[in-house]
């Protein structure tokens, strides 16, 4: 239970950091790029230090491509150019959509994928959640601000579908290696949008308002995260690691109306709740496990992909 709510804390604290270092003047292109490529850095030192044995050519470029783009660089863009418009604690609400959307692209994509009844429900009930968290911003017409709440929802569905696309195609376990390239991958993707869109100049101020959020992003939610999650996923199994999606809402809302005075609204409250009963419908519930596959020669893998867990996902 003490990892759980230390990861809880790693992984919920991003939104918060991310928020606070756009509001102190960080362009969101450049912010997130600089993560991504001072995380992809680290973790190719800490592999090779290891000597984590090099991934086999078609694992590693397919994560690299699949993960980087989907996984680390849209979900990116979309994310910290959404907090411009949002507070910290209500994009972590919105992660929700998470895990829900990596059943319902499973459901379609991969193969044996059944649903229940109950977990038809689930999703259901979150969705709704969702509607009741975006709907006021929707509906503030030129007043309000929609722009944040859209593409903060988009992040949340192009990362579930990147996870699901790269367990369809064999991506297999994840080790440091593939998660660096897929940070490398999504740092470029930033470097990119930066060179390309147009708009005005990148900034990243040499500030401690901007650079202590992004050293808590970067040691903290990422790699430290990373360490904590893995080592639940070794111990608990991933269907109870991921129960760490029920408490980074609450992590986030916290830490973001205590620290920094984000304002708690009653649809946050409202659809937080709706959210969580959707998702304890969906993964109490409504699971269903694929039947057994044989082996494929030479690997010792399944030849189909397995139950995907609800994917609990930092910043």
């Amino acid at each position: 239970m003490a990892l759980l709510v230390a990861l809880a804390v790693l992984w919920g604290s991003a939104y918060v950091a991310i928020r606070e270092g756009i509001v102190a003047g960080a362009s969101p292109f450049l912010y997130a790029g600089t993560r991504y490529a001072l995380v992809a850095g680290l973790l190719a030192l800490a592999a090779a230090a290891r000597r984590e044995p090099w991934p086999n050519r078609r694992s590693g470029l397919l994560s690299a491509l699949v993960g980087g783009t989907l996984i680390i660089g849209l979900y990116g863009m979309l994310l910290y150019w959404g907090e411009q418009f949002t507070t910290g604690g209500y994009a972590s609400v919105l992660s929700g959509m998470g895990p829900i959307l990596t059943v319902v692209f499973a459901y379609f994509l991969l193969p044996f994928e059944r649903l229940s009844a109950t977990a038809i429900v689930g999703i259901a009930v979150g969705f709704l959640g969702i509607m009741v968290l975006v709907l006021p911003s929707l509906l503030a017409g030129v007043g309000g601000s929609w722009e944040g709440p859209v593409a903060v929802m988009g992040a949340f569905v192009v990362f579930p579908l990147g996870s699901v696309l790269l367990r369809r195609w064999g991506g297999g376990r994840q080790g440091t290696w593939q998660l660096s390239f897929q940070f490398g991958v999504g740092a470029g993707i930033l470097g990119l949008a930066i060179l390309l869109l147009p708009g005005p100049p990148e900034r990243l101020p040499l500030t401690a308002a901007v650079w202590g959020p992004l050293l808590v992003l970067v040691v903290f939610s990422s790699l430290l995260g990373y360490v904590v999650y893995f080592r639940l996923h070794h111990q608990l199994g991933p269907g109870r690691a991921n129960l760490v999606t029920y408490l980074l809402p609450l992590v986030g809302i916290g830490l973001g109306s205590g620290l920094y005075g984000e304002p708690i609204t009653v649809w946050e409250v409202a659809g937080f709740l709706l959210v969580v009963t959707g998702l304890t419908l969906v993964f109490v519930t409504g699971n269903r496990t694929p039947p057994p596959v044989a082996p494929t020669p030479g690997r010792g893998e399944p030849t189909t992909p397995g139950p995907v867990d609800p994917p609990a996902r930092v910043g």
